[in-house]
């Protein structure tokens, strides 16, 4: 066919064909279709039409917060949802900022909106993304919104959030620290202190970003400011600055995020520690809106807080459960030695009161660690006296730091039979000591009727027990048991359960108890360390007096004084 005819052909393919034509001109009318002369339809299809967003939001609430919804907190609970008139909506970007949007398939979040001044706006967008989107996408993944084309909801809606910022709360931790099950300050404690808190917001507790401590005064100039890391803090007061027993003092700080001790104290001393007085310790919070808590107390206005001053070089600890006369004993003791060289130079610290497993006395601070040891170290010497269930489970890393700075130690124990806190003595002591490596797993007992311990375990009046070479009686006094005569207060009361002590490699042997038994034994009951720090006496001491009522005779003075005469205390 030539290009004229088929241009021509062209030509009358713009005429109406009616049947008329058709049926005059049948090739015609084929030549026409043969040609392409139809009708055009569009080979393209009808466009995405693109999803429409809703959002709704309201303030997040827990069961600790009010209903009213006029102070607006900064967690908030917003849900969203779409419609797609042509295909599937397969998640969602959204955004505080209109820059930055982020991709999810959920329906709703509850989010955080961080406050760095007093009141915030923030605006929220969230636009629908549906199925002509073939890309792949995670959620979290950051997309520019302009890569998402006719696939995104092109007029996102947007909610407007207006924040009120709400003040931290600080409360002091009040359970929960290894040994005790409270943590509220004893009534007196020596110059050493630990606290422990919680920081709260509702805004996030991240929002805190200082706390201030004060003691005694909350005037401007008293407050001291902590790291927001801290929730723990040790006070050391510094006695250097104390002239008189009742002066006033300021505290080195210790901030930690544990109770532990921190390697160093900040930079600005805690003004305002009364001693020998009443104090009150106060701490407040401060979040990145400048917005502070009230002001929290330790104590209550229902408890008072003395701070005590020790008196001297050396300290004596009660942890003795036995209702006699021992403290009032040993006290008279000390405050007559070497011509009352002693005398008002040292303190009682009762540990023992109040106690009861796992719960420590009533004057032990609940942050054992570390103001067990640092208060130890307030201190050159300890005479420590204790009956049965010792604490010797606090004393036996504080004690070993204490010998370890030079610091010396006498101890006088009975053991009893077994423990309801599963102690293990033997290590608690060995490693506290220095002295001992271990104690006999049973008590000492003699099947002779004659014997100075009946086959129970009880120590009869007038058992003794005696140096051994190369120390004798003029050097270290016979030690005995005593009896209504000689103690008519105590004397003759129970004493069971004693226990032998095997040396640890380098201590010095200095009592065994008198020979008993067929085999004639003489269990060890008095060591001392080879580095002279630590003197440990198995049996107890008050009742193992002699048969003197004189205090210069008698034989517990006599063997007090030879120690710490040794230990260089006077």
């Amino acid at each position: 066919m030539s290009i004229s005819l088929i241009n021509k052909l062209r030509q009358l393919c713009k005429l109406r064909l009616t049947s008329k034509v058709s049926r005059s001109y049948p090739v015609l009318a084929l030549l026409l279709a043969l040609s392409g002369c139809t009708k055009h339809f569009s080979s393209n299809l009808n466009s995405n039409i693109p999803p429409k967003t809703y959002v709704s939001a309201s303030p997040y609430r827990d069961s600790t917060q009010s209903a009213s919804f006029n102070s607006q907190p900064s967690l908030l609970d917003i849900h969203w949802w779409a419609n797609d008139p042509d295909g599937l909506v397969i998640g969602y970007v959204f955004s505080f900022n209109r820059t930055t949007w982020t991709f999810t398939t959920k329906n709703d979040s509850v989010f955080f909106l961080p406050l760095y001044r007093k009141d915030t706006t923030y605006i929220f967008s969230v636009a629908a993304l549906d199925n002509s989107f073939k890309e792949k996408l995670s959620e979290g993944d950051t997309v520019a919104i302009s890569r998402l084309g006719t696939s995104v909801d092109p007029d996102p809606p947007s909610v407007k959030f207006p924040i009120t910022n709400t003040p931290p709360t600080v409360e002091f931790v009040m359970n929960g620290a290894p040994f005790v099950t409270r943590l509220d300050i004893p009534d007196t404690t020596f110059t050493i202190v630990s606290f422990g808190w919680q920081g709260h917001d509702i805004d996030g507790d991240n929002t805190i970003i200082n706390y201030f401590i004060a003691l005694n005064d909350t005037s401007p100039q008293s407050w001291v400011r902590l790291p927001a890391q801290a929730s723990f803090v040790t006070l050391k007061a510094r006695l250097s600055e104390a002239p008189t027993d009742t002066s006033t003092v300021s505290c080195d700080v210790y901030p930690n995020t544990y109770p532990a001790l921190s390697q160093s104290s900040i930079s600005t001393p805690l003004p305002g520690m009364k001693l020998n007085h009443n104090n009150i310790f106060y701490i407040e919070a401060e979040d990145a809106a400048g917005a502070f808590s009230a002001p929290t107390r330790m104590p209550d206005s229902t408890h008072s807080w003395f701070v005590k001053k020790p008196r001297g070089n050396l300290l004596i600890i009660n942890d003795y459960g036995v209702q006699d006369q021992s403290t009032k004993f040993y006290s008279s003791i000390f405050d007559t030695i070497a011509g009352s060289a002693l005398h008002g130079k040292f303190d009682i610290w009762d540990i023992k009161s109040g106690s009861y497993y796992p719960r420590k006395g009533n004057l032990v601070q609940p942050y054992v660690v570390p103001t067990f040891q640092e208060t130890l170290n307030l201190y050159k010497y300890i005479f420590w006296f204790s009956s049965d269930e010792q604490d010797f489970d606090i004393a036996q890393t504080a004690i070993r730091k204490f010998r370890s700075s030079g610091r010396k130690v006498f101890m006088t124990f009975t053991v009893p039979s077994s423990y309801s806190s599963g102690l293990d003595i033997n290590r608690e002591l060995s490693d506290c000591t220095g002295a001992m490596d271990s104690l006999t797993s049973l008590k000492l007992t003699d099947t002779l009727s004659s014997g100075p311990i009946t086959s129970t375990g009880f120590v009869k009046p007038g058992t003794m027990a005696e140096p051994v070479g190369p120390y004798d009686s003029t050097i270290y006094p016979v030690l005995v048991r005593d009896s209504y005569r000689s103690n008519g207060v105590d004397g003759g009361k129970v004493v069971a359960d004693l226990r032998a002590i095997y040396p640890t490699l380098g201590a010095s042997v200095v009592y065994r108890l008198q020979p008993y038994g067929v085999d004639r034994r003489a269990p060890v009951v008095g060591v001392m360390s080879g580095d002279g720090t630590a003197f440990v006496l198995a049996v107890p001491l008050y009742r193992f007096n002699g048969n003197s009522t004189t205090t210069p005779n008698t034989k517990a003075y006599q063997l007090i004084y030879k120690v710490f005469h040794d230990f260089g205390a006077f």
